[in-house]
């Protein structure tokens, strides 16, 4: 684990919770950025590799845990398929329903664990500080976080994914 700081006192103001918040994010998209070009990816197609780590889903879950279009889902389900990470699928279910799911691979086998193992070690010591209900709290927090980005992810999407040239 890194090297241990001093725990920060709680933000005073708006403006510092603000830059708290910005900090945490930021260093998140850096790390699964890095993670994602790793692998050849972007950060965005590299999370919903993540997703498709927990099980095979629709295009149209795909998009719900993204916050994209499908269109854009498209791309990303093509970029993974042709990068030989995740594939097209028949549900066994419904046959005429197409699922995606991650495909055995030889690099993702060896890279994952390489780069999350180390990370999950490095986050239960941090969990190990909390109390049961500092965590539940943490995770209240951390859902309601993930809903309200989501949102303004579709809602930025609607509003400018499509006029600004970036794919859709």
């Amino acid at each position: 684990m890194p090297p241990s700081r001093k725990t920060p006192p709680p933000p005073r103001t708006l403006e510092e919770g603000n830059l708290l918040g910005r900090d945490f994010v930021a260093a998140v998209v850096v790390f699964h950025d890095l993670v994602g070009r790793c692998l050849g990816l972007s950060a965005t197609d590299r999370k919903c590799l993540d997703l498709l780590s927990r099980g095979p889903v629709t295009a149209g879950e795909l998009a719900r845990f993204t916050g994209l279009t499908t269109g854009a889902v498209t791309g990303i389900i093509d970029r993974l398929a042709k990068a030989g990470y995740a594939e097209r699928v028949s549900d066994p279910k419904d046959r005429r329903r197409v699922l995606v799911a991650r495909k055995p691979s030889s690099r993702l086998d060896k890279v994952l664990p390489a780069v999350f193992g180390p990370l999950g070690k490095d986050m239960a010591a941090v969990a190990s500080k909390y109390t049961q209900r500092d965590l539940q709290v943490i995770a209240n927090f951390l859902a309601q976080t993930r809903e309200v980005l989501l949102a303004n992810t579709a809602r930025v999407e609607k509003t400018f994914g499509k006029k600004s040239g970036q794919r859709s």
